[in-house]
């Protein structure tokens, strides 16, 4: 069963993501498994680099399914069947190990495997059924906290873990080979981890199949059997604990009310239309799970972006701290009306559409700008360098103004329909898929401070601090006008074509439904535009951006960048190409977009609606 709905279900951005992602998991099973084979100095340094690489795939199996969303087969597909639970646990626990996850993790265990043989035969031999009971802990471990998440997201404070964890992972994902470039350049590989590092990397339960060969191979048996009993023990609780939450009934939503007896504000900077859509929306942001999500991953990235550099002691990213939260909080928010599902029709009944937009504007940059702010004030201020005050001062503004304009432009003109609230999914992040569009804003977030940052630059240039403090007011300047003229152009897409977009939030299709055949050119769209966004940023970032700015600054780190492997001559050629072929990707993802879009547009109704048009 669980094969043919994947079989069916691979089709648009939803196949290019899997295969992306299985792409990047074949890279990382082949790491661990060249990791288990390599030669260092210090061997026990080794084991502690394998347990900090298992934990990592253990992670990666805690917060995947919440990243991912709910499980192809669901206990609620089952209910009607008379079926005790633990039966039917067992029977989706075996579903779990079908998938494309689940075979590159395999190979990555097997990296253990590997390790165990370089020990002995004995070591060797007991690795492969460790490596085998360390999968199924991890299957299990995804299963029960996804189905614990799913009780737990429901509130604001799950909320907010589920966006921090969210946030972890993007950061890892893009910047982990920070940490790798830490352990290199350090003296741990010959002189090893700390005692208390040890000891805290081989406590958890996804280190103790390297606890157990070790222990094999030293000879001490007593631990190498209890090291895998423990294993097995937990597993067997893990699927009880599962069991007995797959026969949970639902459960209700919290209701969170307003406070009784408050007078309306009637005058004062919140008062009228407007005000009344400001105190709407920031009691949305303060109640609503999703919103809190959304207020909580630019944060968190921000943060885990700018002191993930301190593992190898560089301050370079921390004065950047508020302005990548700017920046992020754009990918973040950009389809807010969907996020409030069909409730738009209040606001078109009542004709307050530029109300609407503007106190969305406004409540955003209540949210984002003191957290902004302060933190491009501290982390600037500890980072010690005293030419970064100009540049973050000049961006952090044009960042937050271009921000109120953009979010307010793509949650209308390129609104993604989503479930309304009260049909979300008890997880938080089931929700429109916006990636495509995240990637887009992200670097048209990039252009507003363009402006200022180049008043900056000229007066660093001429040494003349007067005009490099201009940036300023030119960042402010930028982001009023930014900010007004998009809301503008909301304004006037919402007033016109307003019941057009609440069609689309409530069927989640377009006006006029099309000829099948478009369809399936859409979802062939689909997958060369998922392909694109995820290929597309590989090539732009982490191999041409990243490894350019590197040899440009005479940094000598390898890690998985392709063009730091060959003379600085052919790697800055290299990582040119890599950018082009990324932005090329980018352009090919937008413009099949905007293929399919026009090819449903232009394509003929079936004869039956064709008819119904007339009537």
């Amino acid at each position: 069963m669980k094969l043919t709905v994947v079989k069916n279900s691979m089709t648009g951005g939803r196949a290019a993501w899997m295969l992306v992602g299985a792409l990047l998991g074949l890279l990382f099973a082949a790491a661990t498994i060249w990791l288990s084979l390599v030669e260092l100095p210090n061997r026990e340094v080794l084991g502690d680099l394998l347990a900090g690489v298992f934990g990592m795939w253990t992670l990666g199996w805690l917060v995947g399914p919440l990243w991912g969303g709910s499980a192809v087969l669901r206990a609620d597909h089952f209910m009607l069947l008379p079926m005790p639970r633990r039966r039917l646990a067992l029977g989706l626990l075996g579903a779990a190990f079908v998938g494309i996850t689940t075979a590159v993790t395999a190979l990555g265990f097997a990296g253990l495997i590997t390790y165990g043989a370089r020990q002995g035969l004995a070591p060797g031999l007991l690795a492969v059924p460790v490596a085998a009971l360390q999968l199924v802990f991890v299957v299990l471990l995804s299963r029960v906290a996804y189905a614990l998440f799913g009780v737990v997201a429901a509130s604001r404070a799950g909320a907010a873990v589920t966006g921090v964890l969210f946030a972890a992972m993007l950061v890892l994902t893009q910047s982990g080979w920070m940490i790798v470039v830490a352990v290199m350049y350090s003296d741990i590989l010959e002189t090893g981890f700390s005692h208390p590092t040890t000891v805290a990397l081989r406590a958890v339960p996804s280190s103790w199949g390297v606890v157990a060969v070790d222990a094999a191979g030293r000879g001490d048996w007593p631990l190498a059997i209890a090291a895998p009993a423990g294993l097995a023990a937990l597993c067997v609780l893990l699927l009880l604990v599962w069991s007995v939450e797959l026969g949970t009934p639902r459960r209700a939503r919290a209701t969170i009310r307003g406070s009784a007896g408050r007078a309306p504000v009637s005058g004062g900077p919140l008062g009228g239309t407007t005000g009344a859509v400001v105190r709407k929306e920031l009691r949305t942001w303060w109640r609503d799970p999703l919103r809190t999500t959304t207020a909580v991953v630019p944060i968190v990235w921000a943060l885990g972006t700018a002191l993930l550099p301190l593992t190898f002691d560089a301050r370079l990213l921390l004065p950047w701290a508020g302005p990548a939260l700017a920046l992020f909080a754009i990918t973040s928010a950009c389809n807010l009306y969907s996020q409030d599902g069909t409730a738009l029709w209040q606001t078109l009944t009542i004709g307050a559409e530029r109300a609407d937009v503007r106190g969305r504007q406004w409540a955003y940059l209540i949210v984002f700008a003191p957290p902004a702010v302060a933190l491009s004030v501290a982390f600037t201020w500890w980072s010690g360098a005293a030419w970064a005050w100009p540049w973050v001062a000049a961006a952090v503004p044009a960042l937050l103004g271009g921000g109120a304009g953009l979010i307010a432009h793509s949650s209308v003109f390129g609104l993604v329909p989503g479930p309304d609230a009260h049909k979300r999914p008890s997880n938080p992040l089931e929700r429109a898929d916006t990636t495509g569009r995240s990637n887009v804003l992200f670097w048209v977030g990039l252009v507003p401070p363009a402006p200022a940052l180049a008043v900056v630059y000229l007066g660093t240039r001429w040494d003349e601090r007067w005009l490099s403090w201009a940036g300023l007011p030119v960042g402010v300047l930028t982001g009023v006008v930014v900010a007004w003229v998009l809301g503008g152009l909301a304004i006037r897409k919402l007033t016109e074509d307003g019941p057009d977009l609440l069609h689309a939030m409530r069927t989640g299709r377009p006006t006029v439904s099309r000829a099948a055949g478009g369809a399936g050119v859409a979802r062939k769209g689909g997958t060369v535009e998922g392909l694109s966004w995820g290929l597309g940023s590989i090539l732009l970032i982490p191999q041409g951006i990243v490894p350019l700015v590197f040899i440009l600054s005479d940094i000598d780190v390898r890690s998985w960048f392709l063009a730091m492997y060959v003379r600085p001559l052919l790697g800055v050629p290299i990582a040119v190409a890599s950018m082009l072929a990324g932005i090329a990707l980018y352009a090919r993802a937008v413009m099949t977009r905007v293929d399919d879009r026009t090819g449903r547009a232009g394509a003929p109704a079936p004869a039956g609606e064709r008819e119904l048009e007339s009537v």
